[in-house]
């Protein structure tokens, strides 16, 4: 019989302990049994060893004695995996006992670069916590970069990827600058060049409560994207004639929220600017670059703050 793929399921946290023990456990309930769990500490300030006594020998602990970004933390930990494919499972998240179990066959398709599937939004009343599916209707699959262009529609909690999929080179993986979009960026990538699965059935839990960093600083996942195109220029030069219709949806976004923030600040000339280039029908290399200056700037300021 053949042997399965080893699977890496990697966990990064940086003070997370409310939810580990559940999310280390999920990992370590999969039906699917070749696998490794990584625990990636990035640099935490409480001691994560105490909370995960119980599972020392069944996962491998790494810690980073200096704080990383997220995108550098989870490059790190990929760097000490060994699987044939990666997962991430965020430290506040996770798995159905099912999921690897229903992804890699997927993978015997060799054109097939990433499988996602739906996820259940765990959403807490008190302390009551409830399950909403995230999506309603199936998902596209196949050749989906255009589709991703339009929104990230892949849940990170449910995402399984190929290590074959990553570039040789370290700095295409997840983008070390970024705090956001990381994910999105590397799976835009990868859909670029390879076939992607979608699995309808649920297979992961996505907690939302109010410390998710996704939703802090919702604004900063726009000036992310908005960074994100001359990497994807990089990959795809005819990205804004190629993929005009998507890369006017991508871009609208960005700037509706743009002004959005700039309105927060009482910045209406500004705000108002960005309202009207979100409404222009077509987009050009040179509309892209009217408000680059402020956004960066903007992007570079809460990062130091």
């Amino acid at each position: 019989m053949q042997e399965l793929p080893l699977v890496s399921i990697i966990i990064n946290t940086h003070n997370d302990t409310e939810y580990l023990e559940q999310a280390i456990s999920s990992a370590l309930s999969q039906t699917y049994k070749n696998i490794e769990v990584i625990l990636y500490d990035n640099a935490s300030d409480v001691d994560i060893k105490k909370y995960i006594k119980k599972y020392i020998g069944e996962i491998k602990y790494y810690r980073s004695e200096t704080f990383l970004t997220l995108g550098a933390a989870r490059n790190a930990a990929i760097q000490k995996s060994k699987g044939e494919f990666i997962t991430f499972l965020d430290a506040d998240d996770i798995y159905i006992d099912e999921k690897l179990e229903k992804q890699i066959p997927l993978f015997d398709k060799s054109s097939i670069g990433l499988v996602y599937s739906n996820t259940f939004h765990l959403i807490r009343s008190g302390n009551i916590w409830s399950d909403e599916k995230l999506h309603d209707r199936p998902m596209p699959e196949g050749q989906i970069f255009c589709d991703l262009l339009k929104r990230n529609l892949i849940p990170f909690n449910t995402a399984v990827f190929r290590r074959s999929c990553l570039h040789e080179n370290t700095k295409y993986w997840f983008n070390e600058s970024f705090d956001f979009c990381t994910d999105y960026e590397l799976f835009l990538r990868i859909s670029h060049d390879n076939d992607i699965a979608y699995v309808e059935e649920v297979l992961g839990k996505w907690r939302i409560h109010g410390e998710n960093y996704t939703f802090k600083k919702p604004y900063l996942i726009s000036a992310e994207r908005y960074l994100m195109i001359p990497r994807i220029l990089e990959y795809e030069p005819e990205l804004f004639n190629k993929y005009k219709k998507e890369m006017n949806i991508f871009l609208s976004e960005i700037y509706i929220d743009m002004g959005r923030y700039f309105m927060s600040l009482g910045n209406k000339r500004d705000g108002l600017i960005a309202f009207f280039t979100a409404i222009l029908s077509s987009f050009t290399k040179k509309s892209v670059s009217l408000f680059a200056h402020g956004f960066k700037s903007l992007f570079t300021l809460e990062k130091q703050g």
